[in-house]
């Protein structure tokens, strides 16, 4: 509706029809107009409350999304907490392992044999002068009665051990074990013990220990790379007593740990928690028990490094919404007077035709005041389409994060196997080729010694051979030299590699070869892929069991059956059994070893060859069955043709 204003003087009427206003006396219209204005907010009020219910989702949502992406940043954080104290223990079980190797080296001394104890006494001295972190070697009879002492003459008398629990674990036990921490008052020092059986004719003769000091455990810990904001490390012997801490040392060590801490770690051999330590702080504590005599490893970090982002985050986000409600308030309430002039000017142009005068409209910015409702409307689908954009966006950076994280989790437990299984053989060939070093080795032993590093040469030969490979094919140049050949013959050359292993097993090795078409392929390759196979069937075949490989046609292909009577697959395992890095248990301590590359080396090698392998399984403890397809020459040269 417009309205067209002609010039008219001010004592100028506007004449209604007679009829117009009976029964509506000028009172009423004026009261109608104040009751309106009593009940109902005015125009500038309606756009604040409008500014802040939109905004006010939108700043609560954001809210959420920062907690949330706050609490898996925080649970990231506890899993890194988590692998720092695994990594620790790791580091802990190394170094204890190689005291115990060393000490069941000199274990094995002849001198010993030949009740020679003042040359033993020279011996071991010798060998504690070249460990750093020993601070004397103990001989023991088994009743705790020490023989003599490194770091006391030899021949004097000597008291019993100051602690005597390991001593009678390893009488029980037979087996090496670390102790606990006790107080050496001699020396002044706080130590602990590792000690070995010293066993001769099957009879317990002695107990060899080397103490070594909280100082040295403390210093070993003190060289391992700090995550970051990490406070301290603590090592917990078997009793809950503080053995070695990167903080403060001097005030902790010998103490028992909070009783929290020790309830926790009685309970449970890994996790994270919030705890208050020593010293009253809070922090969280990520723990990892070891698999000897019930140590501890703990990695310490506060609480502030790990929840001040959450709340900097959400401080920032609810100050912002704040800010952003009050700007939106203040310029809700500006823009409202200018609406609400050109309203306010045609209600006071209705109440003045109401009381008979001529109208007034003020000049409006505003065309349309009916196009607010469709602007509101435009701005309601707006805000929409952009919620589901931002919700469509959060769902695919949610997936990416899990597909990340999946992919982060497998490369770490592939790097800690390859860590593992790379080093196994490692120690096994340092140690003999120290022996062999020392010369005092008979030929007996000699002989084992060479077999011994031959045979972990070999199998680390084989685990960088692996690695090759799967660099191979992941970069694409893996080559094959393919020509024809009989199958048979390759299966032959396999079963002659393993059969030593199948027999050390007592493995009943079973070759049912029949006779079919030559295939066209890399006899190196291909003979790799059997090997792979019939190894892996060994290995997870128990004491005395069956391993079978057969070949036979299966119409324009030939088929390799590898089955053996082993632990089986799990059937939740199964689907991922040929891809790299996957192994049905990934941790360090597992059964059988490897890097899990063998099967999918094989099947990428079958697979450049033209054909197929798959895997069958009825479960645990119920074997497992390979079965390889290769086409035969004639098929493939026809394929080969047509491409």
């Amino acid at each position: 509706m417009c309205f067209q204003q002609k010039s008219v003087t001010r004592s100028d009427k506007i004449e209604f029809p007679s009829n117009l206003g009976v029964g509506l006396p000028k009172t009423s219209i004026n009261n109608d107009f104040n009751s309106v204005g009593r009940r109902t907010l005015t125009l500038k009020w309606h756009l604040v409350l409008l500014v802040a219910g939109a905004l006010l989702p939108v700043v609560l949502f954001a809210v959420a999304v920062v907690y949330q992406l706050s609490l898996k940043e925080r649970a990231a954080s506890e899993r890194r907490l988590v692998i720092a104290a695994r990594n620790l223990t790791e580091d802990i079980e190394r170094e204890f392992s190689s005291t115990t190797r060393t000490l069941q080296a000199l274990a094995a001394s002849d001198r010993l044999d030949q009740s020679e104890l003042k040359a033993f006494y020279n011996e071991a001295l010798r060998t504690a002068q070249t460990q750093p972190t020993w601070l004397s070697v103990v001989l023991l009879t088994p009743d705790g009665q020490q023989v003599f002492n490194t770091f006391r003459p030899f021949g004097i008398a000597l008291p019993k051990a100051n602690e005597p629990l390991s001593v009678r674990r390893v009488v029980e036990t037979r087996k090496p074990t670390v102790g606990y921490l006790a107080f050496a008052r001699l020396k002044q020092k706080w130590v602990f013990p590792v000690r070995v059986p010293v066993i001769r004719s099957g009879k317990l003769r002695y107990v060899l220990s080397a103490l070594i000091t909280s100082e040295a455990i403390t210093s070993t810990i003190k060289t391992q790379t700090p995550i970051d904001g990490e406070w301290t490390r603590t090592i917990i012997d078997g009793n809950g007593v503080v053995v070695a801490r990167t903080r403060h040392p001097e005030r902790f060590v010998g103490q028992q740990g909070t009783p929290s801490f020790l309830k926790r770690i009685a309970s449970t051999t890994e996790t994270v928690y919030r705890e208050t330590t020593l010293e009253g702080a809070a922090v969280y504590v990520a723990f990892s028990r070891t698999n000897f005599s019930h140590w501890t490893s703990a990695v310490v970090v506060p609480v502030e490094i790990i929840e001040s982002p959450t709340r900097r985050a959400m401080w920032l986000v609810v100050g912002s919404g704040l800010a952003l409600l009050v700007v939106s308030g203040v310029g809700a309430l500006i823009l409202s007077q200018w609406i609400s002039q050109s309203i306010a000017s045609a209600a006071c142009a209705a109440e003045s035709l109401a009381k008979g005068e001529y109208p007034h409209i003020e000049p409006s910015p505003i065309k349309e005041v009916a196009l607010l409702s469709e602007a509101l409307k435009f701005s309601a689908d707006l805000l929409q389409q952009r919620q589901r954009e931002r919700d469509e966006h959060l769902r695919q950076v949610e997936t990416a994060r899990a597909e990340a994280e999946n992919a982060n989790r497998l490369k770490d437990e592939f790097l800690i196997t390859v860590s593992h299984e790379l080093k196994t053989p490692l120690n096994g060939i340092l140690g003999w080729a120290q022996l062999l070093g020392a010369g005092k080795l008979d030929q007996e032993k000699t002989q084992r010694a060479i077999a011994t590093i031959e045979r972990n040469a070999k199998a680390q030969a084989q685990l960088v051979n692996d690695l090759l490979d799967t660099s191979r094919i992941v970069i694409g140049k893996l080559r094959l030299e393919p020509q024809p050949l009989n199958l048979a013959t390759v299966i032959i050359s396999a079963i002659d590699s393993v059969r030593h292993a199948a027999e050390v097993k007592d493995i009943d090795l079973q070759l049912q070869l029949a006779n079919v078409e030559p295939i066209l392929g890399d006899p190196n390759r291909l003979q790799q892929v059997i090997w792979n196979l019939v190894a892996n069937a060994i290995k997870f075949t128990p004491q005395g069991g069956r391993v079978e490989v057969q070949l036979q046609p299966a119409n324009s292909f030939v088929e390799v059956i590898v089955r053996d009577t082993g632990v089986g697959i799990k059937a939740e395992f199964l689907p991922y059994v040929f891809e790299r890095f996957r192994q049905a248990d990934g941790s360090t301590t597992r059964e059988f070893g490897g890097l899990g590359l063998g099967l999918a080396i094989a099947r990428h090698l079958v697979e450049l060859h033209g054909g197929t392998v798959e895997a069958q399984s009825g479960g645990e403890g119920k074997g497992a069955t390979f079965t390889v397809k290769l086409p035969v020459a004639t098929c493939q040269q026809n394929m080969n043709s047509k491409k």
